[in-house]
């Protein structure tokens, strides 16, 4: 089976390629969280993204890296699924309009986020790299 068709491991170059892709799709349907002044709006954002980053997150488990990357990707993702833990913890903190564990969903996300960067910039990846 060729690198890249079906369900063989990638090249670094088709991994990265189809990585972003994804992350690209995502950040296309995903909506930011400015300033959030309600905890509507912080439900509205968990809401609506954690879906999108869910099934992106899935699509990005399928890739299969190479060999050289797998242990980065691995990093990486795990750090993506602490990110989708705290935008869950984040909404439902909100729903409860539990003001201390909105605050430490928000810091459980910046630092799962800040290492999910850190991880996918290692890899090369340009689109899932940015915060």
């Amino acid at each position: 089976m060729l690198a890249g068709c079906g369900g063989g491991q990638l090249s670094h170059a088709s991994f990265v390629k189809r990585a972003d892709a994804i992350c690209t799709a995502y950040r296309s349907g995903a909506k930011p969280l400015p300033s959030p002044t309600s905890y509507k709006q912080v439900v509205a954002y968990a809401s609506h993204n954690l879906p999108l980053y869910e099934a992106a997150l899935q699509q990005l488990g399928k890739l299969k890296p190479p060999k050289a990357d797998k242990a980065q990707a691995k990093l990486w993702l795990a750090a993506d699924r602490r990110v989708a833990a705290a935008v869950s913890a984040l909404g439902q903190a909100a729903l409860r309009r539990d003001f201390p564990g909105v605050t430490a969903a928000t810091a459980k996300l910046q630092v799962a986020g800040l290492q999910s960067s850190r991880n996918a910039n290692q890899l090369g990846l340009q689109v899932c790299g940015k915060l």
